[in-house]
Order: C-alpha cells, then sequence, then structure tokens
C-alpha cells in the first residue's frame, strides 16, 4: 500500500518524530497528546481501534503495529528537507505537531519567545521558511514574532494554545 501525504499526516509525522514509543508506531506523554495522535490515526485510516494499544501510568502510551506505515514515518523524516521547503500548510502542520509534542514558550529577556524540541533538520527548515532561530541544546527557540501566528490554527492540543 502506498501512502502520501496531506496535512493532517504531516502533524502527525510532527507528533511522532517528537514523541515516538520504541515499540510499533506510536507516541508516549500526557493524556491529551495519546488521544490526539490516535484521533489523528482513525481519522486517516492507518490504524484500527481494535489493534491499538493504550497504556496508562505516570506517562500514557498509545502504540499500533504496521511495518507499512513505521516505514512509510521514516522515509517522511528523511525527507522533511525537500518536503517541507515552502511556507504551506503542510510545513505548518509539521510545526504544530512538533510544538504539540516538545513545544513551549520561554523567557527572552522581556519577551517570551516560543521554541521546540528538535534537531538539525528542524533547524534548518525553520531557517530556510525565514524564521529567526537560535539553537540551545535541543531547544531551538524561534525569535521570530510571527512563528506562533502560523502553526495556531493547526494545534491540536489545549495546553499548547493561548489566548
Amino acid at each position: 500500500m502506498k501512502f502520501t501525504t496531506n496535512p493532517n499526516r504531516a502533524y502527525l509525522l510532527g507528533l511522532w518524530k517528537s514523541r515516538r514509543t520504541k515499540q510499533g508506531v506510536g507516541v508516549e506523554g500526557h493524556r491529551e497528546l495519546c488521544e490526539a495522535f490516535l484521533k489523528q490515526c482513525l481519522d486517516e485510516k492507518l490504524c484500527q481501534p481494535d489493534k491499538v494499544k493504550f497504556e496508562e501510568g505516570p506517562v500514557y502510551k498509545c502504540y499500533f503495529y504496521n511495518t507499512a506505515i513505521r516505514s512509510w514515518l521514516d522515509s517522511e523524516l528523511e525527507k522533511r528537507q525537500e518536503r517541507l521547503k515552502y511556507m504551506n500548510v503542510f510545513a505548518a502542520n509539521y510545526f504544530a505537531g512538533v510544538f504539540d509534542a516538545k513545544g513551549g514558550w520561554a523567557q527572552a529577556g522581556k519577551k517570551e519567545v516560543s521554541f521546540i524540541i528538535g534537531d538539525r533538520v528542524d533547524e534548518m527548515v525553520l531557517m530556510r521558511l525565514g524564521f529567526r532561530v537560535k539553537k540551545e541544546g535541543v531547544r531551538i527557540a524561534i525569535i521570530s514574532d510571527d512563528f506562533y501566528g502560523w502553526v495556531m490554527p493547526y494545534l491540536k492540543l489545549e495546553i499548547s494554545k493561548r489566548s
């Protein structure tokens, strides 16, 4: 079966990249994150409801086994530089997924800046899209004010949204 990328799957890729589980295709984190991942997978018909494993505890996990989807997600991760080179809904959804999974706000002097936990590819893609970024360890601080406005319509978690 051949999978194609759409904006919802780009969001799913961002979530999965940031919070993936060791087993299967899944994420680990808080309950709302797992529910958002599961809803996206079910809406996109990537898994069947009776095949999903959901573990509760201090850290929630939800995952399912499908080698075709796992290899497709891995190949999409390797193609991020090419796939996300334009400032469109695909890139916005991907970074919304990363922000929902491992993003937040940090004080930078007198103002707050958004940040994500990402790798060199994420940093390079953000710079190519025209955002000013500064890497501090694993954190990528996005100094540009318009980043949050760009990804905000695509955020799925209430904890990521600001009023």
